[in-house]
């Protein structure tokens, strides 16, 4: 197992070589114009993020806890400190459905590579996996002795991978419903957990300050990166084109790692981040952001190769814990402490 320490290095990474590519309560509301949404004060550039707020989702009655576009792109869900995960169409942002039956808060949501099939995480040690339309239970995933903390599906839609606060990783069939294998992954909860688009590898994080590669056929441990000042690491995924990781850690940092070679290339800041889980990500629709929710309530938009912030999005009332991009429209939800999703769009 390799172990590597970071080297944040800004100058050696091209830019050919980065990421390409229910009731009367629930209710959506245009913005017609205006958003809050003010541009970094970095460049003169004209090809800068120019997103406004489209329209806002409401209807949970607790913190949103993670929002993800399906990827077809036709739906929104979301999930809630209320117990509920939610479904909404993408487009107009249009009420669909509301599924119940965890019983305790949910941490985070995964669509299937179908769009069809939702799995989530919860704070009763349960993952769950749903068929989205008809809301009903297809397998309830038992096994982690804490809190189910993140999930994600393989691309291919055959199996999960769940993190816990129990600092292990869960890797289940889909079909029959059994973990396939257990990883003392870490030695603290673990934050994340993300499949490479080929699905043989698995990355995770942890409160640890590490950042693992594990093979998903075998399990073994292939690599592991760890932070210079040892932060707990919030949040970790791949790449779309499967060479970097992007992470999040509770230093007000978000890094992208070049995990080959085994050290940060980039480090970007200007967001606050100590305390609460926010999620980052990739906007690669036109340009490639990276994007992060802040503390402070707003959302940061960087360019992925100069590290300078490129835009600043208000109108969250509380943390942003989590924010997720359409995968081909220019599109960006976000959702937070408030209870509230706000879908951005690019003008």
């Amino acid at each position: 197992m390799d172990t590597d320490r970071s080297a944040d290095s800004s100058g050696d990474t091209t830019d050919s070589e980065l990421p390409s590519h229910p009731g009367d309560a629930l209710r959506h509301r245009y913005v017609s114009n205006g958003s809050n949404a003010r541009p970094g004060a970095t460049t003169d550039r004209t090809d800068l993020p120019k997103y406004v707020l489209h329209f806002i989702l409401e209807g949970h009655k607790g913190g949103v806890t993670n929002v993800k576009f399906s990827a077809d792109g036709k739906w929104v869900a979301t999930s809630s400190a209320d117990k509920t995960i939610k479904i909404w169409h993408a487009d107009d942002g249009e009420y669909e459905t509301t599924i119940e039956g965890h019983g305790r808060g949910i941490n985070d949501i995964a669509w299937s590579p179908d769009s069809k099939v939702l799995a989530s995480a919860s704070d009763d040690k349960t993952v769950r996996i749903w068929d989205v339309m008809s809301g009903r239970i297809l397998r309830t995933l038992r096994g982690h002795t804490n809190y189910a903390y993140s999930v994600d599906f393989n691309p291919k839609g055959n199996l999960i991978a769940s993190g816990s606060f129990d600092e292990s990783i869960k890797i289940w069939d889909v079909k029959k419903g059994v973990c396939l294998r257990t990883l003392p992954a870490h030695s603290d909860p673990v934050s994340a957990v993300h499949f490479t688009r080929d699905g043989t590898m698995i990355v995770s994080c942890s409160h640890d300050g590490q950042i693992r590669l594990w093979d998903t056929s075998t399990g073994q441990c292939l690599k592991t990166l760890i932070e210079d000042n040892n932060s707990p690491v919030s949040c970790v995924r791949f790449s779309p084109n499967g060479k970097y990781l992007l992470s999040g850690a509770l230093d007000s940092a978000v890094r992208l790692w070049d995990y080959l070679k085994g050290r940060c290339v980039k480090t970007y800041q200007g967001h606050k981040n100590e305390k609460f889980i926010c999620v980052s990500t990739f906007s690669t629709t036109r340009g490639v952001w990276v994007v992060s929710g802040s503390e402070d309530g707003r959302i940061f938009f960087w360019d992925v190769q100069t590290k300078d912030v490129v835009q600043i999005l208000d109108g969250h009332r509380d943390v942003v814990l989590a924010v997720d991009a359409h995968p081909t429209k220019n599109l960006l939800a976000s959702a937070g402490l408030d209870g509230v999703v706000r879908i951005w769009m690019e003008q």
